[in-house]
């Protein structure tokens, strides 16, 4: 046998020894995940829903159980913010979970991210305070922008948004909490905000208790309806006064 043939059967017989060893010191490394630990301010049927998902990648060991599938199988949720993934050897894996906050509520059984995300939620408890937006199919993030552009607007006046619908041509109504009723219509928005702002500061200083009504559709001007007959009798004397 040449020094040749003897030099290729040592480093064949090397490589092998170097996989037998590297097999052997991966399985003593890959030892069954046996700790699973769920991190993240998640609600209780949150966190049973994780733990259920990644029980769908069990058994598996510490090094072979797929972290970039079982991620993605959580961001799938559209609960679910983002994920981020750790071994914890000997035989653990950490699973912290960022849950979308919602701002809104969506209709009558979905939430709103911030972002205009659409959160199926696993539970509605405790959501009541939220306000509620509503528009047609596709237009979540349209009407986030525009709740956060009037809502920006009101919170200087003490005013928050009860609800926001948006129609199919894009009219926007807003009720007020424990307020009247605004009329946006689907143009302009910018404009009429700014008259209405200007009408908050000027005319309801102290506020919008006896008002029904604001309809902000007109090019240069805004229409008031009141509760009550006797308040726009009142109204309509003092403006009269205030004109002489």
């Amino acid at each position: 046998m040449g020094p040749g043939i003897l030099r290729s059967l040592l480093g064949t017989a090397l490589l092998l020894l170097v996989a037998v060893l590297g097999w052997q010191g991966w399985q003593a490394l890959d030892r069954p995940v046996s700790v699973v630990r769920v991190d993240g301010e998640l609600t209780t049927a949150e966190r049973a829903r994780a733990t259920e998902l990644v029980s769908l990648f069990l058994p598996a060991g510490v090094l072979s159980v797929d972290t970039r599938a079982l991620r993605d199988l959580l961001e799938s949720e559209s609960w679910v913010d983002s994920v981020a993934l750790w071994r914890s050897w000997p035989d653990g894996l950490r699973v912290d979970i960022r849950a979308e906050a919602a701002v809104a509520r969506w209709r009558t059984d979905a939430l709103l991210s911030a972002r205009g995300r659409i959160i199926e939620p696993l539970e509605l408890i405790g959501l009541d305070g939220l306000p509620r937006l509503a528009g047609p199919d596709g237009s979540a993030q349209q009407v986030m922008q525009t709740f956060q552009r009037i809502a920006d607007v009101l919170r200087p006046h003490g005013l928050r948004i009860e609800t926001l619908d948006m129609d199919a041509e894009g009219g926007i109504e807003v009720r007020l909490r424990e307020g009247p009723l605004l009329v946006f219509g689907h143009r302009e928005l910018g404009a009429r905000l700014a008259r209405l702002d200007l009408l908050l500061r000027q005319q309801f200083a102290e506020g919008l208790a006896e008002v029904e009504r604001i309809d902000t559709r007109y090019d240069n001007g805004i229409a008031v309806a009141w509760r009550s007959a006797d308040v726009r009798r009142a109204v309509a004397t003092r403006q009269l006064a205030e004109g002489l």
